[in-house]
């Protein structure tokens, strides 16, 4: 089984789980298990009833992580209203336990800082990272996972494919209309791995990350 861990456009592939992700105020949650969040891109006006809407979502059992959410300096309401709306989310998954997949967009730092003092004890995902390996090993030094998506596709990471620990690892299509199939294709090929050891490996880290049996 392939796991897509972060997509907007899943596939009805019954080889495959597609984790869908759905935008709060911009989505409808039709589809389980998925990820709820409130994107730094559509945080509302009302940012009380969308966060409101957002507990609602997270309560139910299917609903796995929350997010994505983050903080995006190239888009998106000012970094402050950003960092509010991200730190609440935080405070959620804390509260309720479950996963965080993030997007970050320049802004790792205020991320990290965020993460951080929010003594944040959930497992953390940066979902579509193709950063450099240097970024990406302190990413790792804190215990978070990357998940890597289409971009990787280019053949502009490999220094990060080649190092990043299998155990850290996800893959995903994010918004792209790619198969999660060729993104598996490309990174065995790439790292020299045997496919069935990469699927039950990141099956292994999603049943664990996400504590969602299969």
């Amino acid at each position: 089984m392939y796991i897509n861990i972060h997509t907007h456009h899943p596939y009805a592939d019954s080889k495959h789980l597609e984790i869908p992700n759905v935008i709060v105020s911009k989505d409808y949650l039709t589809q389980t298990p998925c990820c709820a969040g409130i994107h730094p891109w559509y945080i509302d006006e009302n940012f009380e009833k969308q966060f409101e809407a957002l507990k609602i979502y997270v309560a139910k059992e299917g609903v796995i992580a929350v997010g994505e959410c983050g903080l995006d300096k190239m888009n998106g309401p000012s970094l402050e209203r950003q960092t509010m709306a991200f730190e609440r989310q935080i405070e959620l998954a804390i509260e309720v336990q479950k996963p965080l997949v993030i997007h970050c967009v320049r802004s790792y730092s205020e991320v990290l800082t965020s993460l951080m003092r929010l003594k944040t004890d959930v497992p953390v995902v940066f979902h579509g990272f193709a950063k450099n390996w240097e970024l990406a090993k302190s990413l790792l030094h804190h215990g978070y996972y990357l998940s890597l998506g289409p971009l990787i596709l280019k053949g502009q990471h490999e220094e990060l494919v080649q190092n990043i620990p299998l155990d850290r690892l996800f893959l995903e299509t994010d918004d792209k209309q790619v198969k999660i199939s060729d993104i598996y294709a490309y990174f065995c090929h790439a790292r020299k791995v045997d496919k069935k050891e990469l699927e039950e490996q990141i099956t292994k880290n999603f049943t664990e990350v996400f504590n969602y049996s299969l």
